[in-house]
C-alpha cells in the first residue's frame, strides 16, 4: 500500500507561505506576544522563534511543507498561515495549528530547503486582531 492509498483524509495542492516555531518540550502553551503572529518581517520573526516555510499540501491531519530550518523527526511544531477562500469555500482565515514532524526528506531541493511533513494533532483558526480607535 502506497503512502497516496493510506490517507484518509485528501490533501490540497498549495504553495501557502508559512511560519512556524518549535514548541518547548511538546507543551500546548500558546503564544504569549501579539508582535509573534507571523506578520511581521523575517528578522522580527527570527528573534521571535518563529521561522518561515512555503506549505505545498495539506489537510485537516497533515501538512507537507519546505523550509531552511534543520528539524528532527518528533520535534513539536506550531504553524500559522492564511487559508485561501479557494482552499475554504468560505472567506480567508488565519490558522494555527500543533503539529509533530513525522516525516524529512533525505536531501534539500536545489534551493537548499528540506520538504517536511508533519501530522497535524490540533487546528484553529485564529481570531483577527481588533484595532482599537479612540
Amino acid at each position: 500500500m502506497t503512502t497516496l492509498d493510506r490517507r484518509m483524509v485528501p490533501r490540497k495542492d498549495c504553495m501557502l507561505p508559512l511560519r512556524f516555531r518549535i514548541r518547548n518540550n511538546g507543551s500546548d502553551e500558546r503564544l504569549e506576544r501579539a508582535d509573534a503572529y507571523p506578520h511581521g518581517s523575517a528578522e522580527t520573526s527570527k528573534r521571535n522563534g518563529m521561522f518561515e516555510g512555503v506549505a505545498l499540501n495539506l489537510s485537516e491531519q497533515g501538512i507537507y511543507f519546505k523550509s531552511r530550518e534543520k528539524l528532527d523527526i518528533g520535534q513539536p511544531l506550531e504553524v500559522y498561515f492564511t487559508l485561501p477562500a479557494e482552499l475554504t469555500g468560505r472567506k480567508k482565515e488565519d490558522v494555527r495549528c500543533n503539529a509533530r514532524v513525522v516525516r524529512i526528506d533525505a536531501r534539500p531541493d536545489q534551493n537548499g530547503l528540506m520538504r517536511v511533513g508533519a501530522a497535524v494533532e490540533r487546528f484553529e483558526t485564529i481570531a483577527p486582531q481588533r484595532k482599537w480607535v479612540d
